[in-house]
């Protein structure tokens, strides 16, 4: 569940969204139609099949009017037909753990040697004051359960970094040959191996890098093949989705195989779980459209578990998943599923893809965590663009808008040779979504006013009236490089003022570009729609960009 301080503009629409009608699949509802539970609200789905029935964690929020989220323990329920579940109550408290203080948030529980393991995201007491990952165990797969340790598993000492929301929605992977995995976090995804005794990490911590992943991961083996499903595009500042990736081993590569499903419905979260009972696939997730008995109607905290039916493509993708109100109350499709149509029949022949203009390659994700720049180039930014640039932007946030830009200015006359930004992600260009590159020479500094909240362009330096296309499949962030031909190599001059602007369609999220949460280079600011981008009312802000050049003679 992505953190609030981070989204106050995503948070304020959200909240504006009204109370979901009780005609939502809440009349008469049928064993197996979504929301499968309906006793209180609950979130962050994790099944786990033991012998003959499904046991299924989750978060039981709280929340009333205004506020975000008030989760205080941890339920289970279980199934031996996904139709008809038993509520076996409360298996834990936040206070159980007794160095946590509050936020029962995501949780799962495996089995193993005989014991249950149950790893929950907490809060952390002084003096951490941060998000943690605990650990309990149980004789049984409905509780009681009991700290493992008396300390947290995963903290912000664990993995330090900027934000204190870092370590939370655990999963855990027992792979064939006995082997644990933990994966976690908002929004890095972290990996690391357990031992055997499922409460310690074994080795070192790793990242999965996968495009637009801000939180919930969920890790399951088919075959030989790895999945690793997420929510996503939360720190892009829109609704998450679900996306997903494969891998041949769960330590990567991942291939990033796209979004599975759209944004829950009231909700703008979204947490998966996913597991096979009696030789049929499910997907577990949340939306916010149950209404209590009490009159009590779902909203931002207030959200509620679904069941999907998941089936595999034959080449081992999986296919798109819709959310339905009859969920699991219909029977699965019968026999072996094929591909589905890549356009349905009578639909809209798709836009072709979007090629790059002759003159500039792009080179994608060089480094997916740049603590510096590549080589030397003749400007930058900031120093350490993963440290300092936390922040995406993109032509789909706020209102919309049409350009991002950096100015910058160069200390000796260069033949242009390369551009470096720190970006990436998105859904990828098109035709209806296309990415341009432009720079432009805004004259002397001399002539310009320090001060000036904006800035007016002449020719596009790049050599094409409307910029360079830009050619651009997700990826997960990292540098972008754009290399140069020699008929776009323009001279940059000493004592100018330049603008580097990516141009694109105004709500649109082909890809996006990292800014810094504060004013790194004084010599110039990043811009949206040729005005100052504005964090938290204040100017002076900083896109992660590296001019790389040729010093002319003489």
């Amino acid at each position: 569940m992505p953190k609030f301080l981070l989204y106050v503009a995503l948070v304020t629409a959200v909240a504006l969204v009204a109370p979901v009608p009780r005609s939502y699949g809440q009349t008469n509802p049928k064993p197996g139609e979504n929301p499968i539970l309906r006793d209180v609200f609950t979130a962050d789905p994790a099944p786990l099949v033991y012998k003959d029935r499904v046991y299924l964690y989750v978060g039981h929020d709280e929340a009333k009017e205004g506020q975000m989220f008030n989760m205080n323990d941890w339920r289970c329920y279980s199934s031996s037909d996904m139709k008809n579940w038993t509520a076996h109550g409360s298996i834990m408290d936040v206070r159980d753990f007794k160095w946590a203080t509050k936020d029962a948030w995501a949780s799962q529980v495996v089995a193993r040697n005989g014991k249950f393991y149950f790893y929950a995201a907490v809060q952390e007491g002084a003096p951490a004051n941060a998000k943690a990952i605990g650990v309990a165990v149980s004789d049984s797969p409905t509780g009681p359960f009991v700290d493992a340790r008396g300390s947290a598993l995963v903290s912000d000492k664990t993995t330090p970094g900027p934000n204190g929301w870092d370590d939370i929605d655990p999963t855990v992977f027992v792979d064939d040959d006995g082997t644990a995995w933990l994966a976690w976090g908002n929004p890095n995804c972290y990996l690391a191996k357990l031992k055997p005794n499922m409460t310690e990490l074994d080795g070192p911590i790793q990242r999965i890098e996968v495009p637009n992943y801000t939180e919930g991961p969920w890790l399951h083996k088919r075959g030989s093949t790895y999945y690793l499903t997420y929510a996503a595009f939360a720190h892009q500042g829109m609704w998450e989705k679900l996306c997903y990736a494969t891998a041949p081993r769960v330590t990567g590569p991942w291939t990033y195989q796209g979004i599975l499903t759209e944004q829950a419905k009231n909700s703008y979260t979204i947490h998966p779980g996913i597991v096979e009972f009696k030789k049929q696939w499910y997907l577990f997730y949340h939306n916010a459209t149950l209404t209590l008995p009490t009159g009590e109607s779902g909203a931002l905290g207030r959200r509620s578990v679904c069941a999907e039916y998941l089936y595999y493509n034959p080449d081992g993708t999986i296919q798109p998943i819709a959310h339905t109100v009859a969920g699991l109350s219909v029977p699965p499709h019968s026999g072996a599923q094929p591909a589905p149509p890549k356009r349905p029949p009578g639909a809209p022949k798709p836009a072709p893809s979007l090629p790059a203009s002759p003159g500039v390659t792009l080179t994608e994700n060089t480094q997916p965590r740049p603590a510096q720049w590549p080589g030397s180039p003749v400007f930058s930014t900031m120093p350490d663009p993963s440290t300092l640039a936390l922040d995406n932007l993109s032509f789909n946030h706020k209102q919309g808008v049409a350009s991002l830009g950096q100015t910058f200015e160069v200390k000796a006359d260069c033949r242009l040779t390369r551009l470096d930004l720190f970006g990436g992600d998105g859904f990828g260009t098109d035709a209806k979504q296309p990415v341009t590159l432009a720079l432009y020479d805004l004259g002397t500094t001399t002539s310009l006013a320090a001060d000036a909240p904006t800035y007016s362009t002449s020719n596009n330096l790049l050599g094409a009236a409307n910029g360079l296309d830009i050619s651009y499949t997700p990826q997960a962030a990292g540098i972008l490089q754009f290399d140069f031909a020699g008929v776009n190599q323009v001279t940059l001059k000493a004592g100018h003022r330049y603008a580097l602007e990516l141009q694109g369609v105004a709500k649109s999220a082909p890809l996006f570009w990292r800014v810094s949460r504060q004013d790194t280079y004084p010599g110039g600011s990043a811009y949206q729609n040729r005005q100052p981008v504005l964090l938290n009312d204040k100017r002076g802000y900083d896109f992660a960009l590296a001019v790389y050049g040729v010093p002319l003679k003489g």
